[in-house]
Order: C-alpha cells, then structure tokens, then sequence
C-alpha cells in the first residue's frame, strides 16, 4: 500500500490495529513521513473550515440583501427545513452575529481581528507517538512551547540557526512575546526559503503581524495575496479583507 495513501486511511481511522500500530511506528523512525502526517491532518482540517465558511458566506451574501425583520425570520425558516436542527441553529447563530456588524456598519478593530484569527501554531511533537530524529535542542524547543514558555522555547529554536522548522516556530515564539519586528523576520526566512512545508503558515502569520503592528496597508497587500492564491487560508483572508475594506 503507498504510504500516502496509508496516512489518509490513519487519519480516516480505516486501517487495522495491526496496519496502524505499524505505521505509528515507522513514524517514529520516519521524520520525512511524520512531516507528511501532520501536513495532511492540518490541510483536511482546513478543508473542513473552507466547507463551513464558504457556506456561512453563502447565507450572509443572501440576507445582505434583506432590509427588514421579517427577511431573517423566513430565512430561518428555510434553512430550518433544509438543515437539521443543531446545525441549523449553529449557522443562524453565525448569521445573526454576522448580520450584526454588516448593518450597524462598524468594522471590527484590529484587536478583534486579531483574536479572532490569530491562535498560535501547534506544535509538530502534539501527537504522542510520535517523535521527529531531530536534535535534542529542536525537541526542548518544543517541550517548552507546548508548556507556553515562549522565552525558554525561543533559545532552543534559535540555536538551531537557520533549521526552517525552527525559524517558523521562533516567529510564533516572537508574536508571543510581542516582538513583531523580530517575528516578521523569521516568517520572511521561511518564505523566501519557498522550499519547505510553513510558507502558507508563515504568509498567514505575517499578515496577522501587520494587524497585530496596526499597519493596516501592509495587512491588506499580505491578505490580498493569500486570497488570490490557492492556499488553504483563502477564504479566511477574504473574510479579513471584508473588514479592512
């Protein structure tokens, strides 16, 4: 079986007990193949994000239309009948939320932006069974992020040099600690590096940063590019760009 496929069968939870027990033990000796785990467990994440935002989006551009009370109420009842009915609530919620900041005209501030978008990245060592043949310093790197001591955890990864998984996760280090200009250099690295697994994340965080340093010109170019791209921060950029604009 090609172990790309065996990793989508894992994360679907298809394979065997035995078949699985095998695979998590290759990850463990497999760097290359563990990378390619979590690449793909956070692209289907994502996917699934896309999938509800596309759809939220779908039924804020219909009741963007709508000028009275009456119009939401009939659109809750249609999509009460369409959907079952936790699902249901659940867009109506979005919706109302939604609705609620189209008609009163009052963009969200940079700081609601940012808490509402920004979270830090997780770290690569999450999965128990998984450990990366890395140097020891990478892996106290991330014993200390995934405690949130970003202080510790930022002199482990700068150590390491120019090792790209490090730099991606000093630049998170960096956001924690309230130094952009620092943070925006270590995205910068990865991305020009083009060759590696972070350069979505990084342009994504960069643009946070621009939020985050209220340089709100500089955020708007940044999201502009992740939007017209086929990263799977899309449409979440295209949302920010909606209040930016």
């Amino acid at each position: 079986m090609d172990r790309y496929f065996r990793i989508e069968e894992f994360i679907d939870g298809n394979l065997s007990q035995e078949e699985s027990m095998r695979l998590k033990n290759e990850l463990e000796t497999n760097s290359d193949l563990a990378f390619e785990l979590i690449l793909r467990s956070e692209i289907n994440k994502a996917i699934r994000d896309k999938n509800l935002m596309e759809f939220r989006d779908l039924i804020l551009d219909q009741t963007h239309h709508q000028s009275s009370a009456s119009a939401l109420f009939n659109l809750q009842r249609d999509v009460l009948r369409t959907w079952h009915l936790a699902a249901a609530s659940f867009i109506l919620i979005l919706v109302v939320g939604g609705l609620w900041f189209i008609l009163s005209n009052k963009p969200f501030s940079t700081e609601r932006l940012v808490s509402k978008y920004y979270k830090p990245a997780q770290s690569i060592l999450q999965y128990r069974s998984l450990e990366l043949n890395s140097d020891d310093a990478l892996k106290e790197a991330f014993n200390f992020y995934q405690q949130n001591d970003y202080t510790i955890a930022l002199k482990y990864f700068n150590s390491l040099e120019n090792q790209i998984t490090a730099k991606f996760y000093s630049g998170i280090c960096y956001i924690e600690l309230e130094q952009f200009d620092n943070a925006v250099k270590s995205f910068e690295f990865v991305i020009n590096d083009k060759d590696n697994l972070f350069v979505e994340q990084a342009e994504w965080y960069l643009g946070l940063i621009y939020l985050m340093n209220n340089q709100k010109s500089q955020a708007i170019d940044q999201f502009n590019k992740i939007a017209k791209s086929d990263s799977f921060y899309e449409v979440q950029a295209k949302e920010i760009l909606k209040y930016l604009n």
